[in-house]
């Protein structure tokens, strides 16, 4: 087994930034004009977004000068190559944020490359931490200008010969991040799975073929019981009959027969390829074959039915399914990215089934109209926020009072999801599966809070009046909506309580004018699906 990499398998020494990188000066830029359709990024002196604060077109850098006149002779000068480290030497001092791709900036960052070798993303995630230590010994007041960066340290691990270890710091951060990688995969294939299932994107699995003795495995004929011999009882028989779930009546026989539970059963001959799921405890007829798979679930039997129930095309009165056949017979199922049986997402896949079976029955019993559970994508149309929303301030707490904990403490910050602390304090503002809208200091902003969380008086709780509507994707398109407001607001023009609750949002409406929260979620689900399925496969081929 490979060796875990540790930070101590190396020497550790000091290195001028200089010596390491080749530091290029940012751009005296006027900001390009923002463009809906530009894929360009702009970096400014923030600590949020990657240093992103909007996109433009590199029509637009070349066009127009650090004046914003349309001069051309420094035009090369405006666009900066991928493969580095933008540091910001102003404003948020000292954050830095690798660049895949080309990208503009103004003066307040400072562009680095590596002098002797390629800026890799893991390379440069390695040297983020070192650069950013050393420019905490600058600020506001006190700028990192370039000619004060040259001057400053940082420490890397060595070669033999002294020289920085970039393999090593390559290597390390390939390992941390494969770490990482296997604890949230999971999570993120599990919403990918449960997004397929919801949506239905059957045709999106890639399928394949498999032997049914590859599958199963236990495959094994019941034992003839002749009509005679049956002992009156309680114990399901079942035979080949296509009606009942396949049972052809009660014995009690215990002796020369097979008894066999959880597992399917395929009719052989009779009502030949007929094929049912077996729950409980049955004794088998010889016209029967019970196909098992250990530790599997019933809904992943179900999921099979109908593919083998398909083998009755081929078979018939004249032409049974002996042993031979079954062994040589293969079926078509879903499968994960290794190429085995996706045994999650047929298990996943018929659970919905049988919730959507269930439903209609359900609704009987319900109150509400039954269009309200269908998929809507009505008109849009405007709401008070008031109307539709409750909304709850949030309660002081002062740094003086806060103490240490693992409670995250929702502040009016447009970063890190609104989370500024981590505390162990309690009080009304206790609260969970709600929105944060700032009101105060980053206006405008509003992030969904599934965990539990403190929220600050400058933020506002806000959640569905319509409790039923309160899950995930359906407070995450209500987060977009109020977002989309920010725009009006300002620090000196608070989203306060009142104008919050006037404030007009639009959403998907169903006929009778409440909101279509079947459409929201089914929006925000398609969205997620997307992101994490282009996700997952570039992180599979990478």
């Amino acid at each position: 087994m490979k060796s875990k990499l540790k930070l101590t398998d190396r020497v550790w020494r000091e290195f001028l930034f200089c010596d390491v990188f080749e530091i290029v000066d940012g751009y005296y830029n006027k900001k390009p004009p923002k463009d809906e359709k530009g894929r360009l990024p702009f970096l400014g002196a923030t600590q949020y977004n990657n240093g992103l604060t909007g996109f433009t077109t590199e029509h637009n850098v070349k066009l127009y000068d650090k004046v914003g006149g349309t001069t051309m002779p420094d035009v090369c000068r405006r666009l900066y190559n991928g493969g580095c480290i933008a540091i910001t030497n102003n404003g948020s001092v000292g954050h830095a944020y690798y660049q895949a791709g080309v990208f503009t900036c103004s003066h307040d960052i400072t562009v680095v490359y590596l002098k002797d070798g390629d800026m890799t993303k893991e390379i440069a995630l390695f040297l983020i931490p070192s650069i950013q230590k050393a420019g905490q010994a600058f600020a506001y007041a006190k700028k990192w200008r370039p000619i004060r960066m040259r001057r400053s340290k940082l420490l890397l691990p060595t070669t033999s010969n002294g020289t920085p270890d970039w393999a090593f710091m390559e290597a390390y951060m390939k390992q941390v991040e494969k770490e990482l990688f296997s604890e949230a995969l999971p999570k993120l294939e599990q919403q990918l799975l449960d997004n397929i299932i919801t949506l239905g994107a059957l045709e999106d699995r890639e399928w394949k073929e498999f032997l049914f003795s590859d599958v199963f495995t236990k495959i094994q004929r019941g034992k003839r019981l002749k009509k005679d011999d049956h002992i009156k009882g309680k114990v399901p028989y079942v035979s080949s009959t296509a009606n009942n779930n396949g049972l052809d009546g009660f014995v009690g026989n215990t002796e020369r027969v097979r008894i066999f539970s959880d597992c399917i059963t395929l009719a052989n001959s009779g009502s030949v390829g007929s094929a049912f799921f077996q729950e409980f405890a049955f004794v088998a007829s010889d016209h029967v074959t019970a196909l098992k798979i250990k530790g599997m679930d019933k809904y992943v039997y179900l999921f099979m039915l109908p593919i083998i129930g398909r083998l009755s095309e081929k078979y018939g009165f004249n032409r049974e399914i002996n042993d031979t056949r079954i062994s040589r017979e293969k079926l078509l199922l879903p499968v994960t990215y290794d190429g085995t049986p996706d045994w999650g997402f047929m298990s996943a896949f018929m659970k919905r089934v049988e919730q959507e079976t269930l439903l209609p029955a359900l609704r009987h019993f319900k109150s509400k109209k039954c269009n309200q559970m269908l998929m809507g994508g009505g008109k849009i149309r405007p709401y008070f926020m008031e109307d539709v929303v409750q909304i709850i301030n949030g309660v002081r707490l002062t740094k003086a009072d806060m103490t240490a904990g693992s409670r995250p403490f929702v502040g009016a910050s447009e970063g890190a999801n609104g989370v500024t602390e981590f505390v162990g304090n309690i009080n009304a503002s206790l609260d969970g599966n709600v929105l944060g809208v700032n009101y105060n200091g980053s206006v405008g902003f509003s992030f969904y809070h599934p965990y539990e969380a403190l929220f600050s008086d400058d933020v506002k709780r806000v959640r569905w009046k319509d409790e039923t509507a309160n899950n995930k994707y359906n407070l995450l398109y209500l987060s977009t909506a109020i977002t989309q407001q920010r725009g009006k607001y300002a620090y000196g023009y608070k989203f306060n309580a009142q104008r919050m609750k006037r404030q007009i949002i639009m959403l998907p409406s169903l006929p009778d004018g409440t909101p279509d929260f079947a459409y929201m979620e089914h929006t925000m689900r398609v969205m997620e699906y997307d992101v994490l399925s282009e996700y997952l496969k570039r992180v599979s081929n990478e």
